[in-house]
């Protein structure tokens, strides 16, 4: 039964206690009129067929629903109390058989809406009160489920068999994924029963991935407050377990042969496909001309057993170095510009191998843009973002003095990183020391 006719029916008890209560058919109308008007605006505003401010529309649809609660709670209570009267001075035999199929209306929907209870009730002990929308969960779920961002874990509550669970992806160290998966489930299992939590753990693994899925079921009684907090701190420890570091891989099948880079969120940063044809790939949407490849990348590393296999860091940059070409100068252009974009953003975290990988993409590609004359690229490169200004300015000033100097020095009086600025004045006193124009 979908949720709707839920609410029809709660406006049929109200519209059949407002005529029974009402002295005149206007009241009646007055009175459903205006919490139909209420309803219809609410309506229309959530499904965007009418707009309105979106601070005004909030505070009207609260405005609506505590008009519609109230006097719905209102003639609710007023009928039971105007039935239990006219029973206990008349027998009204109608109000009896009123009273009866109210108090079964009432029993059913409260048991109906038992699993829902309780799940915004185990909600409520982890999740801020402003995340818990109560209208996102129909009453007759069999499984409700949130994620929670806070410990990459997925929870929820199996309806049928009164579980709860939580699901979450592991990392593991690409050395021996196989035993560091057996070793992961041993911990979390470890890390529960440290916490005094009895549940059941599985892991799912396909041999040599480098990620497995484990699950802890328990029953719900256990999820109160304590157990709860108790439950979210064990994925939390075992999120704080997972390999930070980067992956290298190689896959053969339908889509050639692809070598790859990749991190625990499974994005792939790098990418060489040598078969059927040559293409190199660069995070986001540099390199890659061809369908497939990029079908490989818009799927995600889709780990199957025999498909993919680990290679070394430097056996994927061994190949990835052997390139001297690009497709043409936009290709040589936009490796550029997102090399330099990931080095700065390693300079942030403090990622010294990715900082000299990014450093080798852009001076490789600032090679091939110089060789081939790409001038209006090069002037290009140095009005965009400011951490390709900071590399054109550095590596073209040879070619087009005036726009490196005029750069560096817009840098220094305008960027916002700290960073950037402080590099590009070490830069302009290298130029006057070393009396380049």
């Amino acid at each position: 039964m979908k949720q709707i006719w839920y609410i029809i029916g709660v406006a049929c008890v109200m519209i059949s206690s407002i005529v029974r209560m009402a002295d005149s058919l206007t009241d009646v109308l007055i009175a459903v009129g205006a919490i139909a008007v209420v309803a219809l605006v609410i309506w229309l505003f959530e499904t965007g067929k009418i707009r309105l401010n979106e601070r005004f529309g909030k505070i009207l649809k609260k405005i609506g629903v505590g008009i519609f609660v109230v006097v719905g709670i209102a003639y609710l209570v007023a009928m039971a109390g105007f039935v239990t009267y006219k029973v206990a001075t008349e027998g009204d035999r109608q109000g009896i058989m009123l009273l009866g199929i109210a108090s079964i209306a009432f029993g059913i929907s409260w048991y109906i809406s038992r699993w829902r209870r309780r799940w915004v009730k185990i909600l409520k002990t982890f999740m801020p009160k402003d995340k818990i929308r109560h209208g996102d969960w129909k009453i007759r779920e069999k499984y409700f489920q949130t994620f929670d961002y806070a410990t990459n874990a997925l929870y929820g509550l199996r309806t049928a068999d009164g579980i709860f669970d939580g699901q979450a992806r592991v990392w593991l160290d690409p050395s021996d994924v196989d035993k560091d998966a057996s070793a992961r489930l041993d911990a979390f299992e470890a890390i529960l029963a440290r916490r005094g939590i009895k549940a059941n753990c599985a892991l799912t693994h396909i041999p040599g991935c480098i990620y497995a899925d484990i699950v802890a079921e328990t029953n719900y009684k256990s999820m109160n407050g304590s157990g709860m907090a108790a439950f979210r701190d064990a994925f939390h420890e075992l999120d704080g377990m997972n390999y930070q570091g980067i992956y290298y891989a190689e896959y053969h099948g339908e889509l050639g042969t692809i070598f790859f880079e990749s991190n625990a969120g499974n994005v792939i940063i790098r990418a060489i496909r040598t078969e059927p044809r040559e293409e190199c790939y660069i995070d986001n949407d540099c390199g890659f001309q061809s369908e497939e490849a990029h079908y490989f990348i818009e799927r995600g590393v889709d780990w199957t057993e025999g498909t993919y296999s680990l290679i070394s860091a430097k056996e994927f940059f061994t190949l990835w170095r052997e390139r001297l070409e690009y497709n043409d100068k936009d290709d040589a252009y936009s490796f550029f510009e997102q090399a330099s974009l990931m080095y700065f953003a390693a300079v942030a975290n403090g990622d010294k191998k990715e900082q000299t990988n990014s450093r080798w993409d852009i001076e490789n590609s600032a090679k091939y843009l110089i060789i081939h004359d790409a001038i209006d690229e090069m002037i290009e490169l140095m009005t965009i973002y400011e951490q390709s200004m900071y590399w054109a300015s550095r590596l073209f000033v040879d070619v087009i003095p005036e726009y490196a100097h005029d750069t560096a020095n817009r840098l220094v009086e305008y960027s916002d990183n700290p960073v950037i600025v402080s590099r590009t004045k070490r830069l302009i006193a290298q130029w006057k020391k070393g009396g380049k124009q």
